[in-house]
């Protein structure tokens, strides 16, 4: 595990040297200015409105950055031939892989808390409020940008940086439309299709599991048993793809 926390370290520092950080972050700064502008024409819903674009905002480019850098973090590896001298030393591929999804993680994390703490200075400050109960969004925001990450890691293990990325994206869209997705394809279709959805939908990450920003905006708290089924839910779909992908990887000549 010592080598896993040595290559999130250097994960890390290699994501925040990144300018798409600095630029998800400023235009992330122009989204919750831009809430306010609309926020006279809201009719009274200031606060809400704020509060619905910071958090929407927020998410959405911590996703943008989980997805596009992580994408290329493995391939970046392999094209510049530095994943050579990682593994000449003792640290099993796995780890390597474990190490790439805790650094990604931490920082998209990082980013969105950082996001939700604009929000609440922002409401603070313009509305006299600060509504806590965002954090119970934000820690579902959180767990959801681990397994959006684990997704990313897992494509990432075994196919070219565009796929990865086009697969992550797939099955973010996907995830969220779950529900919808069973639904439609149980209505009159045939058996085969039926039970190809059902096996689909099982496969697919629940997203929406946690997505309680509509809740927090009007005001209602999320609730601890909603928390713990979300970080449990989270966590062992995590725990699933990293299983798969470092056995993928593991098995995966390098050219």
């Amino acid at each position: 595990m010592t080598g896993a926390f040595a290559i999130a370290q250097n994960t890390i520092r290699e994501v925040v040297r990144q300018r798409m950080v600095l630029v998800l972050a400023l235009f992330g700064v122009g989204l919750v200015a831009a809430s306010q502008v609309l926020s006279p024409i809201a009719l009274g819903e200031g606060r809400k409105v704020v509060t619905d674009f910071g958090l929407a905002g927020s998410s959405l480019l911590a996703t943008l950055l989980a997805v596009m850098l992580g994408s290329n973090l493995l391939h970046k590896e392999l094209e510049r031939r530095t994943i050579y001298a990682v593994m000449a030393k003792p640290i099993r591929r796995s780890e390597f892989l474990l190490g790439k999804f805790l650094g990604l993680w931490v920082t998209s994390a990082a980013l969105v808390a950082g996001m939700t703490a604009m929000v609440l200075a922002l409401l603070a400050i313009v509305y006299r409020d600060t509504p806590w109960l965002l954090l119970g969004s934000l820690a579902l925001t959180v767990v959801e940008l681990g397994v959006i990450t684990a997704v990313v890691v897992f494509f990432s293990s075994f196919t070219t940086p565009a796929l990865t990325a086009f697969f992550a994206i797939a099955t973010i869209v996907a995830g969220h439309f779950a529900d919808d997705l069973l639904y439609f394809a149980t209505q009159g279709a045939s058996p085969w299709i039926a039970r190809t959805t059902e096996a689909v939908y099982w496969l697919l990450p629940h997203l929406e599991t946690f997505n309680a920003r509509g809740q927090v905006v009007h005001g209602v708290a999320v609730a601890p048993e909603r928390l713990a089924f979300g970080a449990a839910y989270g966590l062992l779909y995590m725990i699933a793809l990293l299983v798969a992908a470092g056995a993928i990887f593991e098995r995966r000549e390098f050219r």
